[in-house]
């Protein structure tokens, strides 16, 4: 209504999109025709949590059975997995996501970083991949 000072023009509108920082997609592995993508999300910049959508992608032919993904973290983060959205990676562009939560109790003093254990079966074939992931942006 007119007058009640929630007018358009004193910024209100706008304000609340600035509260939460965006960050850059982050490669954290790229072999062997998959890709791990993770998108970060923080709602509050100063919360100690950090939530990452992890995307899997597969550009080889061969669909990716029985895939998973495990996350190792030193002892002063905390990591809680969502399900992830299949189980089957398919090939020729197919994609996963999953929801990684991690709470850095030295956030400021120790940065993020985790070591990713890829599993799945290629043609018949067992397959067990890790990658260490320190690039992380830096006040996560």
């Amino acid at each position: 209504g007119e007058g009640d000072g929630w007018d358009d023009g004193d910024g209100w509108d706008d304000g609340f999109d600035d509260s939460s920082v965006t960050y850059p997609t982050l490669t954290a592995l790229d072999r062997n025709g998959i890709k791990v993508l993770f998108d970060f999300e923080k709602p509050d910049p100063e919360a100690f949590t950090t939530i990452i959508n992890a995307t899997y992608r597969n550009a080889s032919p061969e669909d990716l059975h029985a895939f998973t993904c495990k996350v190792a973290v030193p002892k002063y983060l905390q990591v809680t997995m969502g399900p992830p959205s299949g189980t089957v990676l398919r090939g020729s562009g197919g994609a996963m996501t999953q929801t990684v939560n991690v709470t850095n109790a030295q956030r400021g003093r120790k940065p993020l970083k985790m070591r990713l254990v890829l599993e799945y079966t290629k043609a018949g074939n067992k397959v067990s991949d890790s990658q260490d992931v320190t690039d992380f942006p830096g006040d996560l």
